[in-house]
């Protein structure tokens, strides 16, 4: 069938675009990720208990933190440009994770492994979800752009994950900052770029693992670094350049460079596919083919469009 040379989309919510929707409802996400931020915060000042899991006392966030995770769904996987290279990569993680468990296991730690899964993928649910989220909310209710919220909204978690109280611990002098500081910040650009918290939680989780067979003496300085590095040019390769249009869960195409939702698209023959986008910006889309398959997907989504249009 041709596709129309000209399309045009209804955005319901043009300001809020990429928000990570999924089985709940947005306003839902919202207030759970509030909540879960407070208790964070709670957890931090000691003013309320923590809770057991594995051989560690993490704090009570963790609770709401993979409530949210599994409020937002599917999501959290993100988009990834190169399906191969994303596949290739829960490949990766589907082997490491497990043999990394086998050597815990070996070692009678088990729990620990179990501890520290859980608290590393509860912190990126914390730091590269929740807390961005409600700041990029409180930046834009405050007359913040949304392409200036989101970004501040990350930094600013970025920042206060680096200077969460075990980190700082650990920071014996200022280089000891250098590797939370990159760390923050690669997780911040890659969840940002392509809303990959579940990838990301997976590369912390390694991370974490690794570092702790280090300090053990069960692992040299060189294979720790080896591993952790192969996983991260993986995670890097498959979701730091998500395809610049995706399908949002709720049937709206998105730019994913400035996070605005698309409102019309231009296919015409002899010109470059280009995409207006929610503020009025124009943009000249690559890959046509790409784009079509994306609109046969949301006409299929969207229940009574037509072929012009999507409601």
């Amino acid at each position: 069938m041709t596709a129309p040379s000209h399309i045009t989309l209804s955005a319901h919510d043009p300001g809020d675009a990429r928000r990570p929707t999924g089985p709940l409802h947005r306003r839902q996400i919202i207030l759970l990720a509030t909540f879960t931020v407070l208790i964070e915060v709670l957890g931090l000042f000691h003013l309320i208990p923590t809770v057991r899991v594995g051989l560690l006392d993490l704090p009570l966030s963790v609770i709401p933190a993979f409530a949210l995770a599994a409020g937002c769904g599917s999501r959290l996987l993100g988009r990834s440009s190169n399906r191969s290279v994303a596949v290739g990569y829960w490949v990766l993680i589907a082997g490491v994770l497990p043999a990394l468990f086998l050597v815990y296991l070996n070692k009678g730690r088990a729990d620990l492994w179990l501890s520290y899964v859980v608290a590393s993928f509860s912190e990126e649910f914390i730091y590269r979800l929740a807390i961005p989220m409600i700041l990029a909310v409180a930046f834009r209710a405050v007359g913040v752009r949304q392409t200036w919220a989101r970004p501040a909204g990350f930094a600013f978690a970025a920042l206060w994950f680096v200077l969460l109280p075990g980190h700082r611990e650990q920071m014996i002098h200022v280089s000891s900052a250098i590797p939370f500081i990159a760390y923050a910040a690669l997780a911040a650009f890659i969840v940002y770029r392509s809303g990959s918290v579940l990838p990301m939680g997976a590369a912390h989780a390694v991370s974490n693992l690794l570092t702790v067979l280090f300090w053990a003496g069960a692992t040299t300085s060189n294979q720790r670094t080896v591993a952790l590095t192969v996983v991260l040019v993986v995670l890097v390769l498959a979701y730091s350049r998500p395809r610049r249009l995706t399908v949002t869960d709720d049937g709206e195409l998105l730019d994913t460079g400035t996070g605005l939702d698309v409102v019309a698209l231009d296919l015409r023959d002899g010109n470059p596919v280009s995409a207006t986008l929610s503020d009025g910006t124009v943009i000249v889309v690559e890959g046509a083919a790409g784009v079509l398959d994306l609109m046969s997907d949301h006409r299929d989504e969207t229940p009574g469009s037509s072929s012009g249009s999507a409601a």
